[in-house]
């Protein structure tokens, strides 16, 4: 008889499952380290995320501080052309003071021998202005002149209410054509013409603005009223020439009664002993920035400051162009008025 089996056999686990054991304990192992690497890809991913973001940022940050600089690049060259025009507006403007004030300039008639002035009322004098007036397309009649002229500004600043055909158009606000067509250059001796026909209406000349060393004379003479007529669905609309001309500083429009007659000057011409009537040459007729030489100047204030006076834009007829000056002695009562718009701001 054997004797019995004393060995722990029935607690030791079958070889095979131990095996199984450890397999599982591997593949924990393995989980464990892929999913350690898996989150350390991800804190690595995340940190290149926030990385970019913060880079990111730091681009869109230096994006809006070009796209700043390039805004105020763009406001410069905005302006740089108007800061072109105000120095050149300035050096012209130093440089008549200087030839007014020594007298160099060649339309100052300093040292020109004025013709006599004429009676040009005088029915045989009257009666030849009316017919030289004619030959240009300016209408003279007992009680005022008629000039055709085209709007040829709608808005910005004025210098001029009106120029003579081929003058300073792109300050004025029309200009005076006469019987000269389309592409054509306006009457010989244009300017002379419509001068004798103001003095014919009885018009005395008065003085330009002078630039002296004790200062400046404004110019002086006597009144005159202007109007501009145009048509509007075949009927005519008369407008005092003022109401057509803003103050930007009083913010309103320029004052009635503004305009005064000075008459321009003659000056030396190309011959020996020639006068040539300085407005034919600068083609200066109606000035709202005082000028020597023009035959209509204003007595306005602000008359000595080329920034004050502004085309009534609201005020001008859409798409006429086609217009005509009227120029009086005696005041009349225009067809159309304007409200003062201050009022509507008072009443509101």
């Amino acid at each position: 008889m054997n004797p019995p089996d004393s060995s722990p056999r029935g607690s030791i686990l079958p070889a095979w499952i131990a095996g199984a054991l450890v397999v599982v304990v591997a593949l924990q192992v393995l989980a464990a380290w892929q999913t350690r690497a898996a989150l350390d890809s991800l804190d690595a991913t995340a940190a290149r995320l926030e990385k970019a973001a913060i880079e990111t940022e730091q681009v869109a940050r230096q994006v809006k501080m070009l796209d700043d600089r390039v805004r105020r690049i763009e406001v410069v060259a905005d302006e740089w052309d108007f800061l072109i025009d105000d120095v050149e507006k300035i050096n012209g403007q130093v440089s008549d003071l200087i030839r007014a004030l020594e007298g160099r300039d060649g339309l100052d008639i300093g040292g020109v021998p004025q013709p006599p002035d004429l009676d040009w009322t005088e029915p045989e004098l009257r009666e030849a202005a009316r017919q030289a007036a004619a030959t240009v397309g300016i209408t003279l009649t007992d009680d005022e002149i008629r000039i055709p002229a085209r709007i040829v500004l709608r808005e910005g600043i004025l210098e001029y209410f009106a120029v003579l055909k081929g003058g300073k158009e792109h300050e004025s606000l029309i200009s005076l054509v006469g019987n000269a067509g389309e592409g054509e250059r306006r009457p010989k001796e244009f300017g002379a013409k419509l001068n004798n026909a103001i003095q014919a209406l009885g018009f005395r000349r008065g003085t330009p603005i002078r630039f002296t060393a004790a200062g400046t004379r404004p110019a002086e003479g006597e009144t005159m009223y202007l109007f501009v007529e145009w048509q509007e669905a075949g009927k005519p609309v008369l407008v005092r020439a003022e109401d057509l001309v803003w103050d930007r500083i009083r913010d309103r429009a320029m004052p009635h009664d503004a305009w005064v007659y000075v008459g321009s000057s003659w000056v030396e011409g190309d011959a020996p002993g020639e006068l040539v009537f300085a407005a034919d040459l600068t083609a200066e007729a109606i000035a709202t920035y005082s000028a020597v030489n023009t035959i209509i100047d204003t007595r306005a204030p602000g008359a000595q400051d080329d920034t004050v006076f502004l085309v009534a834009s609201p005020r001008l007829p859409e798409g006429v162009s086609d217009c005509t000056l009227i120029i009086r002695r005696e005041d009349r009562e225009p067809t159309r008025t304007f409200p003062d718009p201050r009022a509507a701001d008072q009443d509101e």
